[in-house]
C-alpha cells in the first residue's frame, strides 16, 4: 500500500510538471509579457516581466519533476533495507 502512494504521489507530480511545462509553452508563444503593457515588444518593463515568469515557470516545473521523479523512484523500488537482505 505504501509503495502504491508513492507511486501515485510520484505521478501527480509529473502531471504537475508537465502542466507547468504546458502553460509555460502557451505563455511564450502568447508573448510572454508583452500583454501586460499594450503589445510594446521593445519595452523593457514587457522583458523583465516576461523573463521573471519565464525562470518561475521553469523553476516550477524543475522542482515539480525532481519531486515527482523521487517520489515515483522510491515507489517502484521500494524500502531501501530490501534490497540484498538475505532471509535466513
Amino acid at each position: 500500500m505504501k509503495r502504491a502512494i508513492f507511486l501515485f504521489g510520484g505521478v501527480l507530480w509529473l502531471c504537475f510538471a508537465l502542466g507547468f511545462v504546458a502553460f509555460l509553452s502557451q505563455y511564450l508563444t502568447g508573448g510572454a509579457g508583452l500583454q501586460f503593457f499594450g503589445g510594446a515588444p521593445s519595452s523593457s518593463g514587457s522583458v523583465f516581466l516576461g523573463l521573471v515568469h519565464v525562470v518561475g515557470f521553469g523553476t516550477a516545473s524543475l522542482i515539480c519533476f525532481a519531486i515527482g521523479a523521487g517520489l515515483f523512484a522510491r515507489g517502484i523500488t521500494g524500502e531501501r533495507g530490501e534490497v540484498g537482505r538475505i532471509e535466513q
